[in-house]
């Protein structure tokens, strides 16, 4: 399911610019449209159309908002159970203790970062995880993700 997140994120990214574009080409056009298309359609069709798909592109951006809002409160939340379970110390300090989902989201947001072609955000990514794992696996991508295959099991 991540995987198809992934791609449908993707290609929203990758068609974004486009489709903007497109918007944008209607409205400049718009006074060299055919009588017809007028005709059949009224004057402030291509407004129309325009607004519309501006109003859902605007619906979809809120939509990923707040759910980077969520990922990225349940990485901060992660790391302060983290915090507190290692100032605290004591039966609490185990594995998994705290919230285990918020552990969980943090490790996805992380593994993904690593997978950042800019070598700070991999580094500080897998300084972080290694933190949050209590174990280093390296930088491969594909251990990390084995891994939280299993605690997610």
């Amino acid at each position: 399911m991540n995987s198809n997140v992934a791609k449908v994120d993707g290609l929203f990214r990758q068609v974004t610019p486009l489709f903007l574009l497109g918007l944008l080409a209607m409205v400049l056009l718009e006074p060299m449209a055919p009588p017809w298309l007028t005709d059949t359609l009224g004057e402030d069709v291509v407004l129309k159309v325009v607004v519309a798909f501006l109003v859902l592109y605007v619906l979809l951006l809120w939509g990923e908002a707040l759910r980077l809002q969520g990922l990225l409160t349940g990485l901060l939340e992660a790391f302060r159970a983290f915090d507190r379970e290692r100032a605290g110390g004591g039966a609490a300090a185990g594995k998994g203790a705290g919230n285990p989902q918020a552990r969980r989201e943090a490790a996805k947001l992380l593994i993904a970062a690593m997978g950042s072609d800019d070598p700070d955000i991999v580094k500080t990514s897998h300084h972080n995880l290694v933190k949050l794992a209590g174990q280093d696996l390296g930088k491969d991508l594909g251990a990390w993700r084995q891994w939280l295959s299993s605690q997610e099991s």
